[in-house]
């Protein structure tokens, strides 16, 4: 089936002002001893920025990120693929990645896909040369290849030209007849990806992978504490299923997905999500 989530919705979204969010001391974890902390990326752990190659994280951050590895098992979940991530984060001192919003995944250096993920790679891969020409003919609109998904981005498409780009991006989707892919919005995105793999469900496959480790019999999330952190409607399942396994889930930003229980807890950006991971685990981000 394809699938295709309101890109109205994201054209004509309304800016709301801004909300008091909740301080970051505030966030209180009952089990932070067996904690197992699963970060997005963009927008988490750093700024969103024009575009995706120009993300990167400070050296005191990556440091900071191996000193709290050392702790507690932290996983990166993100949408972007793991070779992307391998020139971006210390990788191979955490204790799992997932790239492709779930499709790739590394877990203790162990590397597996989802069993959807090729079919996924199967079908993008001619669908991206459609939306590549698309590039050049919208300036400001820019295609990120990866191994199992697709995004394009259009942060600097004028904002005139943006609901006349969304139609046309969603015929020519609809126009493939691309099977079990879904276009789903983001910030200042869209995503082509397999509609069951996601996030959440990657977040439940590390938990169970180290349960597994725990012997046999025991259940999902059991003695675990998941802690998730995440900015973008890709993120809010399995900020939601964190809550749900007994967890926390924490969102950054202002704006909630959607306002139904359960409910997570806010941070503002990304500078505050550091300020709070150094205070729960009173580890120094020893900044420059």
């Amino acid at each position: 089936m394809n699938g295709f989530s309101g890109y109205s919705k994201i054209f004509r979204r309304v800016r709301r002002p801004d909300i008091n969010r909740q301080n970051y001391s505030e966030i209180f974890l009952e089990n932070p001893k067996n904690a197992v902390l699963f970060l997005d990326f963009d927008g988490t752990l750093a700024p969103i920025q024009e575009k995706p190659d120009f993300v990167h994280l400070p050296e005191h951050r990556l440091k900071f990120l191996k000193t709290l590895s050392l702790h507690i098992p932290v996983f990166v979940l993100s949408g972007r693929s793991i070779p992307d991530l391998m020139k971006r984060l210390p990788l191979d001192e955490l204790a799992g990645v997932s790239g492709d919003h779930g499709a790739s995944r590394i877990y203790r250096g162990m590397a597996s896909i989802e069993p959807n993920a090729e079919n996924a790679r199967n079908q993008i891969l001619p669908f991206a040369t459609v939306l590549e020409k698309m590039t050049e003919e919208w300036p400001g609109v820019y295609l990120e290849r990866k191994q199992f998904s697709l995004s394009m981005h259009y942060r600097q498409l004028a904002i005139e030209n943006q609901e006349a780009f969304f139609s046309l991006l969603e015929k020519t989707f609809l126009q493939a007849h691309l099977v079990d892919i879904e276009m789903r919005p983001g910030k200042c995105v869209f995503e082509f990806r397999h509609s069951q793999i996601n996030k959440e469900s990657a977040l439940k496959w590390f938990l169970q992978r180290m349960n597994e480790e725990n012997g046999p019999g025991t259940s999902s999330g059991t003695g675990l504490y998941p802690v998730m952190i995440g900015d973008d409607t890709t993120d809010w399942n399995a900020i939601k299923s964190a809550i749900d396994l007994g967890g926390v889930g924490i969102w950054v930003g202002q704006t909630l997905p959607d306002t139904t229980a359960p409910h997570p807890f806010r941070l503002s950006s990304p500078d505050q999500v550091w300020e709070w991971l150094e205070s729960s685990w009173n580890i120094p981000d020893r900044s420059p």
